[in-house]
Formats: C-alpha cells, sequence, structure tokens
C-alpha cells in the first residue's frame, strides 16, 4: 500500500497485522571488531529498540581505544528504555562517567522535512535536559556548546 505522506525521501512502510517472530544471532558490537578496528573509527551509532542502555555497557570496554574525536549517536526512546528497565539519564550517565559529553540531534523523525534539513543541517547542541521524547543523542569528547559540522 503506498503512503500518500511519503514523498520519495525515505521508506516508510505502515505495518497492518504483520506478526513474525524469528530468531536473530546478535553479538556485542566490542566481540564483533578488534582493538586495531575500533581506534580508526570516528562514529558508532547505536539504534536498537530499546536496548541502548544495554548496548552503551557491552561497549565500554572498547571506549578507550576509540580516536579522541570519536563520537556516539544514540536513538533514545523513552518508552522502549523504560520497557528495558532504563532510561535516558542512565545512558547519559554512563557515558558522562567515561569522558562523552550529550548533545542533541535536531530532527523531527518527519521525512518530508528531510530535504531541508539535509540543506540546512544543524549542529547539534549541548543536552542541558533529558530528553523527554525520541531524539538522537550525539556523545563527544569535545567539550562545547555545540559541537561543529563536518569535522
Amino acid at each position: 500500500m503506498e503512503d500518500p505522506t511519503n514523498l520519495g525521501h525515505t521508506t516508510a512502510v505502515r505495518l497492518r497485522h504483520a506478526h513474525m517472530n524469528f530468531d536473530v544471532q546478535t553479538a556485542p558490537l566490542a566481540d564483533l571488531i578488534s582493538s586495531a578496528q575500533f581506534a580508526t573509527t570516528r562514529i558508532i551509532k547505536i539504534d536498537v529498540e530499546g536496548a541502548e542502555a544495554a548496548a552503551v555497557r557491552r561497549l565500554l570496554p572498547a571506549l578507550a581505544h576509540l580516536p579522541d574525536d570519536a563520537e556516539l549517536v544514540v536513538e533514545v526512546t523513552l518508552r522502549l528504555l523504560a520497557k528495558q528497565g532504563e532510561s535516558a539519564t542512565g545512558i547519559i550517565d554512563i557515558l558522562s562517567e567515561n569522558g562523552f559529553h550529550a548533545y542533541t540531534l535536531t530532527h523531527d523523525y518527519d521525512p518530508t522535512t528531510y530535504p531541508r534539513t539535509m540543506r540546512h543541517p544543524q549542529p547539534p547542541v549541548r543536552c542541558t535536559t533529558v530528553p523527554e521524547e525520541m531524539t538522537d543523542l550525539v556523545f563527544s569528547r569535545t567539550d562545547a556548546d555545540h559541537l561543529v559540522s563536518g569535522r
């Protein structure tokens, strides 16, 4: 079924009574790549549907191998985190204790806004309050009011 709100900028699929269960093998990122590979990593994106706090904790031993300018982008969905007994504050605290500062990556998850956002990107700004809705947080060792785009 075609979605009239999808203007071709991204894929949007509305699920209708789709029930499918299957098993997928998983492994922590730190078990999949070497310390040498971490040493050349610039960005790690974590979006695991509410299990972000667990993924971050499993990644902690590898953080020391990341270059100083490496950044982590973590999608924070409060409702899904809560189902896991976790919170955005927990993720922010864990990474803060490991030398990372939290920044909010501004976007509204509406595919129709993507072209405008791509033309006029906003730099991530220091996260001063705990997010109250789904958002992406950028964690960086840079300590500033905002991150500079295109570093």
